[in-house]
């Protein structure tokens, strides 16, 4: 074999490798010449932009660019031919081009220019990164969700800023969120809506005008009963019964999801959009996790609701022991009389236990009184001031006060509010007050 013949070998097998590169990359590859007009695709272009190739070749460029890129290409391309300069970058440059359906593809194109004897031509090579700006949504949306359950001080707060957020955030124009209202029937019933302004909705804005599912019933119902998500790429072609009521409102596409604690459905949210849709294994895997947090988040507020309840409880029967004894004093021994507090500490409290606290010692004029605020949620300026007035007006009835319930938090509390405690004995815990108590007590005894 001669060298040319070898050459030509050479030439033919680095052809070939090109041409298999070519057909069988993902990303789109599109030579145009300098009138736009499209010389060649490769098969990705097709899946691309959604044209058969003998569709696109020898049409013009702009018909794979949406209808306000076009005068701009246009434009851009004339002036690059005439003066060489650039009006994009091209290299990696972030451009939207249009399906043949009419959605928009976001792509990540590069150029390139050659020449064929007087003639010039440009490739461009076209990467669909709908899934890359998809993920980024989401993640950008489940941290926002997240966001709003942390800084929101109550469910009924965060649901209807969580529908918004996934509407806006992930291109739905409808979201709902229902309750499960627990009791003899129980129902999912509508707690919030959310729609974008463009979405026109007869009627009512809760589609279908229905306010309550029952279990199995609908879309919502079989979520309910499930504890699944359930994906619909088209209500219209459903059989669930707001089917009719989406197609007067023009949605199709729409998916559901539980809010789930430990297994039990506490609610559903669900969101609609105009198209039509296929399954979205990714977003329905991070809707699940929202759903959980959700689920964590109304089981803290339930605590939170509990602990208040409780609380206020105590305070009521505290106050209404303060009311009603006259002695609401605790006798540990005939010389050791304890006055536990609990909760929050107001004006009107500190009022009735000073009063209660005088009226018990003016009775039994016991040596010492321990007062312990182990149970007080908050120490402030208020409270340290009524316990200063407190162990005052107790020493002017012969009785030396012990506070006990001194916690680390609390002692900084006092300490960074300057309260002055002079004449005030404290100990960290009751037991540790009472040991106090009776060693005052001796001392006193052995200097009688």
């Amino acid at each position: 074999m001669t060298i040319k013949e070898t050459e030509l070998e050479e030439l033919r097998e680095s052809e070939a490798r090109s041409r298999i590169v070519v057909e069988t990359v993902a990303d789109a590859i599109i030579t145009i010449d300098e009138a736009s007009v499209i010389r060649f695709v490769n098969p990705a272009a097709a899946r691309v932009f959604g044209y058969p190739a003998e569709e696109m070749v020898g049409a013009h460029l702009t018909m794979l660019m949406p209808e306000y890129l076009r005068h701009l290409h246009e434009a851009g391309m004339a002036r690059y031919v005439e003066t060489g300069h650039k009006h994009i970058p091209w290299e990696g440059v972030e451009l939207p081009g249009l399906h043949k359906s009419g959605r928009e593809v976001p792509l990540e194109v590069s150029f390139g220019e050659f020449s064929l004897g007087d003639k010039r031509y440009f490739t461009g090579i076209a990467r669909d990164i709908t899934e890359r700006k998809r993920a980024a949504r989401r993640l950008a949306a489940q941290y926002e969700v997240t966001r709003t359950l942390a800084e929101s001080a109550s469910f009924a707060e965060a649901g209807p800023r969580i529908l918004r957020t996934v509407c806006e955030g992930l291109g739905w124009e409808k979201g709902a969120l229902w309750s499960v209202e627990r009791g003899e029937g129980s129902v999912l019933r509508h707690v919030a809506e959310w729609h974008a302004p463009t979405l026109e909705i007869e009627g009512t804005e809760v589609l279908g005008g229905r306010l309550t599912f029952e279990m199995s019933e609908g879309l919502l119902g079989k979520v309910w009963e499930t504890g699944e998500p359930v994906w619909v790429e088209d209500m219209m072609t459903s059989s669930y019964p707001r089917a009719a009521a989406a197609g007067r409102a023009g949605l199709h596409g729409g998916f559901a999801f539980p809010i789930l604690l430990h297994g039990e459905v506490l609610g559903v949210f669900e969101f609609f959009n105009r198209e039509v849709r296929p399954p979205d294994a990714a977003l329905l895997a991070m809707m699940a996790s929202i759903g959980s947090q959700t689920g964590q988040v109304i089981e803290r507020q339930r605590a939170e609701d509990e602990r208040a309840r409780l609380s206020e409880e105590i305070i009521r029967v505290q106050d209404e022991q303060l009311a009603e004894l006259s002695t609401p004093l605790i006798p540990l021994t005939d010389q050791i009389v304890v006055m536990p507090l609990v909760g929050t500490v107001d004006s009107k409290r500190a009022q009735r236990m000073t009063e209660a606290l005088l009226s018990g010692l003016s009775e039994t004029r016991p040596p010492i009184a321990i007062i312990d605020i182990t149970g007080v949620s908050f120490v402030d300026a208020h409270v340290a001031n009524t316990l200063v007035r407190m162990a005052q007006a107790a020493r002017l009835l012969g009785t030396h006060v012990v506070l006990t319930g001194i916690r680390g938090g609390v002692a900084r509390s006092l300490v960074g509010l300057g309260i002055e405690l002079g004449g005030l004995t404290m100990r960290k815990t009751l037991q540790d007050g009472i040991a106090c108590s009776l060693e005052f007590l001796r001392v006193r005894a052995t200097k009688l």
